[in-house]
């Protein structure tokens, strides 16, 4: 472990520099051309090491990074990440990277391409110091952000194919590994009322966005702390004008369940609530469902999880599992059943938010407890 820390210690720079270069493309979820460059970017990192890489081109999404190289032993490993961020175009160019002591700032620095420079340097380690590594498929999709529409068939064939998978996610305290996650449902709800004058007492018309109201209330109403549930209305618009009385309502629904068990009886309860009416004269519409499974922990992530404690000892590292509510494509691959250790990346702070920063001081340690997975992996084969 020793020669592998050291060999990051000497390359932190290099890998800086890797994170600036990426940092610096604007690649939110509608930024095709970024992700592509990002892509692209990978790509060629990962022909150096040895991998056969596969663009998965996407018409008006980001492209996928699909990338394998066979190992040691049957124990296939899946290293998932995503090449989108959530900050739209222009972001780079009002805030692009800086490093100030021992914070990297830079929009999608933590979320995730921190995590995907690790995942490259414990890669590159490996190679370069000639350790053995296991089968490895890795999958980077271009449209995370966006729920992984299109990458999850690719992510789901990854897992099946394989017997474990990294996440690099981004951490949020030294030595943190995500082993649980909550689910992710996203509702569109629709409501038609009938436009009228304010004042016009022949037709007094039905205004949706008062039933949209009293539903911000009702959906809201259902979260449960206990049962694990969590529902919010935070995007609404309607109405198209002061004085008259709004035709139109619309509002996007966020839900979240810790368990996968909760899943059928919550959306039965959210469509039950969503589609009573309040006001007379309107209509209601609701499409959506759940787009993430929860990530629930099983045995074989236990057995994985002992397996990466007795790495970070090995390397200093006390490891600790955590649960983190915002859902993964490690959602995806817990849910086949596929041995999952999440939030593998750096040390992040505001993770997407306006001031998204990680730790400099925690690259190394993290990839280092990522490159020590992956060669006791091949050593277990």
């Amino acid at each position: 472990m020793e020669k592998i820390r050291q060999y990051l210690r000497d390359h932190q720079g290099d890998m800086l520099g890797l994170l600036e270069r990426l940092v610096n493309i604007d690649s939110g979820s509608y930024c095709k051309e970024g992700i592509d460059r990002c892509g692209a970017i990978h790509a060629d990192e990962l022909r150096a090491l040895g991998f056969a890489v596969e663009t998965i081109v996407e018409g008006e999404r980001g492209n996928h990074v699909r990338a394998e190289r066979p190992g040691q032993g049957q124990r296939r490993l899946f290293l998932s990440g995503h090449l989108d961020t959530v900050c739209p175009a222009g972001t780079v160019a009002r805030r692009p990277f800086r490093a100030d002591g021992d914070l990297a700032w830079g929009p999608g620095v933590g979320d995730m391409k921190g995590g995907t420079v690790q995942m490259l340097y414990a890669l590159k380690a490996l190679h370069d110091l000639g350790r053995p590594t296991p089968p490895i498929g890795v999958f980077l999709t271009g449209d995370e952000e966006l729920g992984s529409i299109r990458g999850r068939p690719h992510i789901e064939a990854e897992a099946r194919r394989s017997k474990s998978c990294l996440v690099m996610e981004a951490s949020t305290a030294p030595g943190v590994i995500g082993v649980r996650r909550w689910g992710v449902g996203a509702f569109y709800l629709t409501i038609r009322g009938q436009a009228a004058h304010v004042l016009d007492p022949d037709t007094p018309g039905a205004s949706a966005s008062r039933e949209l109201a009293f539903k911000i209330l009702a959906l809201e109403g259902l979260s449960d702390p206990v049962r694990g549930v969590k529902v919010s209305v935070n995007l609404v618009r309607g109405g198209s004008a002061r004085q008259v009385t709004a035709w139109e309502a619309r509002a996007d629904i966020d839900v979240r369940v810790r368990e996968a068990a909760t899943m059928p009886a919550v959306e039965a309860r959210l469509r039950a609530v969503a589609l009573a009416p309040v006001v007379p004269g309107v209509e209601l519409a609701l499409e959506g469902g759940f787009s993430r499974p929860p990530m629930e922990p099983n045995p074989a992530t236990e057995a994985f999880l002992r397996l990466a404690t007795d790495v970070g000892r090995e390397a200093g590292i006390a490891v600790r599992p955590i649960e983190k509510m915002g859902g993964s494509d490690g959602c995806f691959t817990a849910a086949l059943g596929v041995a999952t250790l999440d939030a593998m990346g750096p040390l992040c702070h505001d993770i997407c938010g306006e001031t998204e920063r990680i730790e400099i001081s925690s690259l190394v340690p993290r990839t280092l407890l990522i490159a020590g997975v992956i060669e006791r992996l091949a050593a277990q084969a």
